[in-house]
């Protein structure tokens, strides 16, 4: 089976379904790929799932783990 570069499909968070690591490290980060798409069925990759959870478990996830993050009294 040959993939062409069209067939690739990225997480887009905020767009499309959420995807995370079947190893449990979080969430796929937007611009990576998660799968390809043959005869309109999308095949993830062996190390991606959809996720369990929505876009607003994961703004909420990202938010409170930034190390960067400035919480104010």
């Amino acid at each position: 089976m040959q993939i062409k570069s069209s067939q690739i499909v990225y997480s887009e968070h905020g767009y499309d379904e959420c995807f995370e690591y079947k190893n449990g490290i979080g969430r796929v980060p937007d611009g990576l790929a998660v799968g390809y798409e043959i005869d309109a069925a999308l095949i993830l990759f062996e190390d991606i799932k959809y996720s369990q959870y929505n876009h607003d478990y994961w703004d909420n996830y990202d938010l409170e783990n930034d190390p960067d993050r400035v919480v104010l009294p």
